[in-house]
C-alpha cells in the first residue's frame, strides 16, 4: 500500500543526512598498551567548509575529549558535538516527543492546530481518533469554511504540513534520534581555520583489550636457548581494520579516567534574598562573597591541539618497550590474532633450584635477556634441545641486560636436604655508671646439600635477606638483591653441601646491681674471649661470695634474737620462782644464754667485716670489667 507522507520524507530524509555527514573515518594505525588503552590514527575526509566530520561511540567520549590531537598544518579552531542530554533537552522544547515518531497518528497528534494539506484539502489538525477493530485512526481536520472533515489515517492518502517551522521541528527531532539514539554514537564535527587539506590524521586514546604476550624457549646444548614471543591481540574498536599497521607497548602506564563528556553540575550555597544584593556590575554576589555571573555556565570545551604525526620505531622507551608489528593486517570488529614479535637468542642456564621443603629441587632456566628490548612478564612453555615440551615457566619483567629465573618442572633426579644451626658470641663488654653494655654477634647458617645426580648438575640455593642481617662472604655465596645465592656443582653420584651464613648484632644494657648471676652464666656459655670470660667469672664469684657472707650474717642475726628472747625468758621465770631450788637451774640457764649471746656478737661482727670485704672485692671485680 503506498504512503507518501510528507512528514516521513523528512524523516527519512533526516536519517539519510546523518549518515552522509559522518563518518568513522580509515584506520590507520592502532598503538595498543599493556595499561588497557589504544591509540588510534584515522584518516578523515574535509569538507569545503574546512569541517572533518566523525562519529565517536557515546562511551568513548570522554576518553575521545581528553586525548584527541589533529595533526597537519591547518589549525584547530574546535570542535562541537552533541551533548549527553541534548535529545532531552531538545524535545523539552517541542510539542513533538520521541514516542510520538512511531506512527503517522502519533505525529498528528502532537502537531494538533498545526496547518496540513490532505489529498488537496487544507485545514488544522483538531485531533486524531483513536483505531478501533474495524477502522484505523483517523485525522479530523478544520477545514478553512470551518466545517470539519475526517480522514483515515495509514491509507493512500498524501499529508503536508504547511508550516515550515513544524516541517522543520520533526526534521530535527528524527536527525536527533537516529543519529544518536539509534547509533549509540555522537557525531564530532572538528573545525579548521586557513587553507585545509582534503583530509587530515586524527589520533586519540581510548579503552581497549590488554594485549597478551607469550613466549616459547627452546634450550640448547651450548648454555643458550631461542627464546620467541608472541603477542594475541583483538580488534574491539567497532569497526572493521584494512591495511592497519599495528603497534604494542609494555610497561606500567598511568591510564587515567576523566568525565568530560558528562554534565557536571556543581554543588552551590543557597541563600536567603535579604543576605544577597547586586554589585555595580549587575552580578549577584552570595554571603560568602563569591561572585555568581547572571548567566547559564557553559560546560568548557576540551583542548584540541595540531601537532604533527609522528611514527613510532622499534625501540627501548624511556618508560615503555615499543614493539611494531611488520606490514598492515586486516581484521574484522570482534577478531582475534597471535603473531611473533620477537625471535632471539639469549642466555639460558640449566639448573637445579632448591625448593623449600621438598625432597628434589626444582629445575630452572637461569636467563640473560641478550635482546636489547624489555621483555613483558608472561608464561613461557620450555622445550628442550630436541625440541619436546618438559613444562611452563613464569618469566617476570626482564629489562635488558637483566638475569631471570624460570622454574619449569621438578628435578626427580637430585635429592635435597637443608639443616640450620644457630650460635652467638660475646663482641664486647662495657662496665660504665653502674651499667654493663654488652655486643653480641648471632650467627644463623644454612647449609644446603644435594646428592644422586646421573650427571654433573649445577646446584643453587638461595635465600631471602632478613631485617637487620648482613650476609657473611663465603666462597661460591653472591649477593642477590633480595638475599643471597649460593652456587655449587654436584658430580654425578656425589653428595656435596654450599652454606648460607647470615650475621646480626645485638646489644644488651643492664645495671649491674640487677643482673642475674644465671645472665652472667648464660652469656658464658656463649663462647666469649679468654679475657670477657675471665672478667665475667670474676664477676660471678664475686657476687657469690657476697650474697653467701650476706646469708650467714643474716642466720648469725636471727640466732642473736633467739638467744635474746630466750634470756629474757629466763629472766622472768627467775623472778616469779623466788628462793626455791628452781632459782639455781634457772641462774645456770641464765648465764649460759649470756655466753652464747657474746659470742654471737663476736661472729656478728666477724661476718660483717667479711661482707664488707667481699663487697669491696665486686667492686674491684666490677672496675676491671
Amino acid at each position: 500500500m503506498k504512503y507518501a507522507s510528507a512528514i516521513f520524507a523528512a524523516f527519512a530524509a533526516a536519517l539519510l543526512s546523518s549518515a552522509a555527514a559522518a563518518q568513522t573515518g580509515t584506520v590507520k594505525s592502532v598503538r595498543l598498551s599493556s595499561g588497557g588503552v589504544a591509540e588510534y590514527v584515522r584518516s578523515i575526509d574535509v569538507g569545503a567548509d574546512g569541517k572533518a566530520v566523525v562519529e565517536v561511540p557515546t562511551d568513548q567520549m570522554d576518553d575521545f575529549l581528553k586525548t584527541l590531537v589533529v595533526s597537519g598544518p591547518a589549525p584547530v579552531k574546535g570542535l562541537s558535538t552533541t551533548g549527553p542530554g541534548m535529545i532531552e533537552e531538545t524535545f523539552k522544547a517541542l510539542p513533538i516527543k520521541p514516542e510520538d515518531l512511531d506512527s503517522a497518528a502519533g505525529v498528528l497528534r502532537a502537531l494538533r492546530g498545526a496547518p496540513v494539506s490532505a489529498n488537496g484539502v487544507k485545514g488544522r489538525i483538531v485531533g486524531v481518533e483513536p483505531p478501533t477493530e474495524k477502522q484505523r485512526p483517523r485525522l479530523i481536520v478544520l477545514l478553512d469554511g470551518g466545517s470539519f472533515d475526517v480522514a483515515e489515517i495509514g491509507g493512500a492518502m498524501t499529508y503536508k504540513l504547511d508550516d515550515p517551522k513544524d516541517a522543520e521541528m520533526v526534521n530535527r527531532a528524527a536527525e536527533l534520534l537516529s543519529s544518536d539514539q539509534v547509533q549509540e554514537k555522537r557525531t564530532v564535527t572538528i573545525g579548521l581555520d586557513g587553507k585545509v587539506p582534503e583530509t587530515v590524521d586524527i589520533s586519540y586514546v581510548v579503552a581497549a583489550p590488554l594485549w597478551k604476550p607469550s613466549y616459547r624457549i627452546i634450550v640448547d646444548s651450548d648454555g643458550k636457548a631461542r627464546l620467541q614471543a608472541w603477542a594475541v591481540l583483538e580488534n574491539a574498536s567497532g569497526d572493521d581494520w584494512q591495511g592497519v599497521s599495528i603497534s604494542l607497548t609494555s610497561g606500567k602506564p598511568v591510564t587515567l579516567r576523566q568525565r568530560l563528556y558528562a554534565r557536571i553540575w556543581p554543588q552551590r550555597e543557597e541563600v536567603q534574598p535579604e543576605s544577597a544584593y547586586l554589585d555595580m556590575a549587575g552580578a549577584r554576589r552570595g554571603a560568602s562573597g563569591a561572585l555568581l555571573l547572571n548567566k547559564a555556565a557553559a560546560e568548557p570545551a576540551a583542548p584540541v591541539m595540531a601537532a604533527a604525526a609522528a611514527t613510532a620505531t622499534v625501540d627501548e622507551g624511556d618508560v615503555v618497550a615499543n614493539f611494531d608489528l611488520p606490514g598492515t593486517y586486516d581484521l574484522k570488529n570482534g577478531e582475534t590474532i597471535s603473531v611473533p614479535i620477537l625471535d632471539h637468542q639469549i642466555g639460558a642456564e640449566f639448573v637445579a633450584l632448591y625448593r623449600e621443603g621438598a625432597q628434589h629441587p626444582d629445575a630452572a632456566l637461569v636467563l640473560t635477556n641478550d635482546t636489547a628490548t624489555s621483555l613483558p612478564p608472561a608464561v613461557a612453555a620450555v622445550y628442550d634441545e630436541k625440541g619436546r615440551y618438559v613444562g611452563d615457566a613464569r618469566i617476570g619483567n626482564m629489562k635488558p641486560g637483566g638475569v631471570e629465573t624460570a622454574i619449569f618442572a621438578a628435578d626427580q633426579k637430585i635429592d635435597q636436604e637443608m639443616a640450620t644451626t644457630t650460635s652467638s658470641s660475646f663482641r664486647t663488654v662495657v662496665v660504665k655508671d653502674g651499667y654493663l653494655d654488652a655486643t653480641l654477634e648471632r650467627r644463623l647458617r644454612k647449609t644446603f646439600t644435594a646428592w644422586g645426580g646421573d650427571a654433573d648438575r649445577k646446584f643453587v640455593a638461595e635465600d631471602a635477606a632478613m631485617p637487620g642481617w648482613e650476609l657473611v662472604p663465603s666462597e661460591g655465596v653472591e649477593a642477590t638483591p633480595v638475599g643471597a645465592r649460593a652456587t655449587i656443582v654436584v658430580p654425578a653420584g656425589k653428595k656435596v653441601s654450599t652454606t648460607i651464613e647470615w650475621r646480626m648484632a645485638e646489644s644488651e644494657t643492664q645495671a649491674i646491681a640487677d643482673i642475674d648471676d644465671a645472665v652472667i652464666l648464660q652469656w658464658l656459655d656463649e663462647g666469649p674471649s679468654a679475657d670477657i670470660a675471665e672478667k665475667l667469672q670474676g664477676l660471678v664469684a664475686a657476687r657469690t661470695a657476697q650474697k653467701q657472707a650476706e646469708r650467714d650474717l643474716s642466720t648469725i642475726m636471727q640466732a642473736m634474737q633467739d638467744a635474746t628472747s630466750e634470756s629474757s625468758r629466763i629472766s622472768a621465770m627467775l623472778a616469779s620462782v623466788g628462793d626455791t631450788p628452781l632459782k639455781q637451774q634457772f641462774l645456770q640457764d641464765l648465764t649460759e644464754q649470756e655466753k652464747s649471746i657474746k659470742a654471737l656478737r663476736v661472729q656478728r661482727d666477724e661476718a660483717r667485716d667479711r661482707l664488707e670485704t667481699l663487697r669491696k672485692q665486686l667492686g674491684e671485680a666490677i672496675a676491671r670489667l
